[in-house]
This record gives C-alpha cells, sequence and structure tokens, in this order.
C-alpha cells in the first residue's frame, strides 16, 4: 500500500510535478510497486520560500558618499554667509540697543540711571534754578562771568555693524575769567552725569561717567579751557527700554527749514552735569556763588539769536 503525499501549493517549486506522479501510477498498476516522489523536508520548503522573495533593491549612494559630493557647496556657502557678516550685509549687534529700567553698571565705566526711566526734571547732580532751560547768550569773559561748561559736540556712533552704537559728547570749558581752571582727572571720583529726556520723561542717563581728556600733560589735574576738553561716552545700556541711541541722537537736534535755519528747540533735552571742588573755588574766587562746584550744560537753542550749542558729531 503507498500512500500519497500532501497536495503542495502550484507555486511550491518543492512539490513533486505531474509528470512524476503519472509515472508513479502507471508502475502501481503494472505491479511494479514503484518508489513514491521523495516529499521534501520543512527546512527545504522554508528555503525554497526565501528564494521566491523579492530583495531590496541596493542604494546607489551611501549618505556618505552623499556627504562627500555636498562638501565643495556647503564650504562655499559658508564662506559666502561669513563674508556677507563681515561686509555688515547681515545686521547683527553683541549687545542690546538700550539697557533695563533698573540701575546697571556700565561698560567702560558709570552707572546708569534706568531706574529713572519716565521721570521727569531728574538730574543726579542738584543744578541750580534755570539750569536745564535754554541758556542767555554769553555775555563775555570777565571777572564776573565765572567757568562754564560747553557742549563741543553730541552725537551718534556706531564703531562697526556688531555694536549697537552709542552717543558720544564733547566737552569744552570757559574759565570765564583770567584765570586758569583745573579740574582734577577724576573729577572728585564723581564723573559726569547725562540726562536725556523727551516728551514722556526721561529716557536715558547715567552718572559716574569717565572723560577721556584732551590733554596730554601727566598728573592728577587737568587745565580746561582754550581748546583743551575732553569727551565722554553714553553706551547703549543707559538708554531705557524702547530707545536706541540713533534714534536719541536725531531727536537731540533742533529742527530747521530748508535754509538750515533753526526753528524750534530739539525733541529731547541733553543735560550734561559735573562737579569738582575747583569750580567752587574759583566762582569764590570771582565773588560768585560756590553752587557747590557743579558746572552743567545743555542742547538748547540760546534764547536770543543765532544757535552756539553743540554740533552734530560725524556719523549721525
Amino acid at each position: 500500500m503507498s500512500t500519497v503525499p500532501p497536495a503542495q501549493g502550484p507555486d511550491d517549486p518543492s512539490s513533486p510535478s505531474d509528470e512524476q506522479w503519472d509515472a508513479f501510477l502507471r508502475e502501481v498498476v503494472a505491479g511494479g510497486g514503484g518508489r513514491a516522489p521523495k516529499e521534501p523536508s520543512a527546512r527545504a520548503r522554508m528555503a525554497a520560500v526565501r528564494l521566491r522573495r523579492p530583495r531590496r533593491p541596493k542604494r546607489s549612494r551611501s549618505a556618505t558618499a552623499w556627504l562627500a559630493s555636498a562638501a565643495p557647496w556647503l564650504v562655499a556657502g559658508a564662506v559666502v554667509v561669513f563674508g556677507a557678516f563681515q561686509m555688515g550685509l547681515i545686521p547683527q549687534t553683541s549687545g542690546p540697543v538700550s539697557g533695563p529700567a533698573k540701575v546697571v553698571s556700565l561698560p567702560g565705566g558709570g552707572t546708569s540711571d534706568g531706574n529713572q526711566c519716565g521721570t521727569s526734571g531728574y538730574h543726579h547732580f542738584p543744578l541750580p534754578p534755570g539750569a536745564d532751560e535754554p541758556a542767555p547768550e554769553p555775555s563775555g569773559t570777565g571777572t564776573g562771568s565765572g567757568p562754564r561748561l560747553v557742549l563741543a559736540s553730541y552725537g551718534y556712533e556706531k564703531l562697526s555693524s556688531r555694536s549697537p552704537g552709542h552717543l558720544t559728547v564733547g566737552l569744552g570749558f570757559a574759565p570765564g575769567a583770567k584765570k586758569s581752571l583745573e579740574l582734577s582727572r577724576d573729577l572728585g571720583g564723581q564723573g559726569v552725569a547725562v540726562e536725556i529726556e523727551g516728551p514722556h520723561g526721561l529716557v536715558a542717563g547715567a552718572h559716574g561717567l569717565p572723560v577721556t581728556w584732551s590733554s596730554s600733560k601727566k598728573g592728577a589735574s587737568v587745565a580746561v579751557g582754550e581748546g583743551a576738553g575732553g569727551e565722554i561716552t553714553l553706551p547703549a545700556q543707559a538708554l531705557c527700554p524702547g530707545y536706541d541711541a540713533r534714534s536719541v541722537a536725531k531727536a537731540l537736534q533742533p529742527p530747521t527749514d530748508s535754509h538750515r535755519t533753526i526753528t524750534g528747540q530739539p525733541a529731547y533735552r541733553l543735560v550734561v552735569s559735573l562737579r569738582d571742588p575747583a569750580v567752587g573755588t574759583l566762582r569764590t574766587s570771582l565773588g560768585l556763588p560756590a553752587e557747590d562746584g557743579v558746572l552743567s550744560a545743555n542742547n538748547l537753542v540760546p534764547e536770543q539769536g543765532d544757535w552756539s550749542g553743540g554740533k552734530a558729531a560725524a556719523n549721525v
């Protein structure tokens, strides 16, 4: 008695073919007792199934090969971007365009008046009445005039495309008498105070600002007057939130008509002041009130005649 193997799927190449079964049946009828076709093992059937599975196509290029081909373009793009930064075509800053509404130390020296932002009439050094109003025309340099502080220049300066820019103020002095005025280089350790006020109160302020003196003479004091003066820098961190140095500098200039004739007062008032014992000593020697040794000046147009205040600095 022969055993018929179980039927295999028509697509199973390991199953006995029809021709093999026909030959087997003829031998059985003839009494030959032929041997039935051999059934493939389970392992053979699994191997046949794996051979029929479609293989995944090989990637034409690996990720490493792609990066190698794209590297020159990536390097070229980086060079272009870096060049644009160097030429200032892409705006950038390395610091804030304004400071916080609180007291902070300033780069280069001094302290901001950020806690006074929006305050009207604030001054670090107490000023005599009328000191922050338009100054009268100078009355000469006689013995009764006393020493004066003059704003030689003021404006906006930006050293590079990476800096937010800052305000600069040039200081000039008029001794006001045939006596020299010698100030201590650090102004008694108190430095210079600056307040800029707009229609809504203080927009920038700082005190204790150091002075870069034009005099090259060494020593603890510096003789001022007759062209000798100094310069101070008001960094961006001294501005109140929402203000930038360039816009503030423009608002410090008085409006003019087409003939460059001044037609009014500046939108923002700039007041610069300092205190030094030498100022009070000189005033007393001239028979004038010492006024606590304070000198101050502002950017407002004088009450009479042409404007003789500070000129706009370069880069405005």
